[in-house]
Order: C-alpha cells, then structure tokens, then sequence
C-alpha cells in the first residue's frame, strides 16, 4: 500500500473514530457531566503536543503540520522493501476502528463515566485524523514528486509508525 494512500485512510478512520466517540459521549445524550467545553481544550492540547514532539525531536517547523508524522518514516525509507498487501492492510484498519468504537460506546453505556474525557478524546482523534488525511498526505505526495519515487508501507506494528519502502 502507498504511503499516502495509507495515511488517507488511517486518517479517515481516525475522523470517523473521534466523531463517533464524541457523539457517544455528547453531553446530556447518555451520561452528563459538567464542563464540557473543556474537551474542546483537548484539539489545541493535542496538536500543540505534537508540534511540539516533533519540533524536539526532529527539529521540524511548528506550523509545518505535514511533516510532524511523516518525517522519520521518509528519511528511514529503504529502497526496494517491498509495500504490505493493501487490501490486508485497509481491513485491519477499518477492523481496528470498529473495535475501538463498540468498546469506546459499550464502556460509556455501561459505566456511564469518562464522558469528559472520552468527548475530549474524541475531537481530539478527528483533529489528528485530519493532520493524517490532509497535511502528512500532501507532504508524502510533494516528497514523492521531488524524488521520483513511491512510498509504501513495508511493515506496521501494532502501535507507532509504520517502516517504509521505497518503488520507482
């Protein structure tokens, strides 16, 4: 699967995980709690931090949204390693959004808690979802176009970024 393909719908699902994670947790719809606004401090509180993490880490520009998760992946591309079947890979994607969200809901039916945190969450997982689907998209796209080659994702771990290869 291409990079940028992959980022598209790993951003997208991330989209669909937050809003279906807010709207679960939506004041007054099944649990209630005070303050709400206060999960809308979590977009800024997100994207600052990884701003941030980015800037400390491999010292990228602060406004410069589309390189805060793509990077280390394209400097760390190997030549020649072959891209991960696409068609695996987009149902494991879309298995693992759906998990989150019936796990997400079924503990906020159940519990009736975390509403705060889980609605702050949610806006926070669709502003992320964005910075994936939108500005690290377009940055793998301009890096593909000035190197005259093709990103794919060679291997995904469970948790953290994906190792990439490289294609003519």
């Amino acid at each position: 699967m291409r990079y940028a393909d992959y980022l598209r719908l790993e951003g997208t699902c991330s989209i669909v995980l937050g809003l279906a994670l807010a709207l679960v947790a939506f004041p007054g719809l099944l649990v209630s709690y005070d303050a709400w606004w206060a999960g809308l401090l979590f977009v800024p509180g997100v994207l600052l931090a990884l701003a941030a993490w980015a800037r400390l880490r491999r010292g990228v520009p602060l406004l410069a949204a589309g390189r805060w998760l793509t990077e280390r992946p394209l400097r760390g591309a190997v030549a020649g390693r072959p891209g991960l079947d696409a068609g695996r890979l987009r149902r494991r994607l879309l298995i693992e959004t759906a998990i989150w969200i019936v796990a997400v809901t079924a503990w906020v039916v159940v519990a009736r808690s975390s509403g705060l945190l889980i609605f702050g969450t949610g806006l926070a997982s669709a502003a992320f979802g964005a910075v994936q689907a939108f500005a690290a998209r377009g940055r793998v796209r301009a890096a593909e176009r000035e190197g005259a080659t093709a990103y794919v994702v060679a291997e995904r771990p469970g948790l953290g970024t994906p190792s990439l290869g490289t294609a003519p």
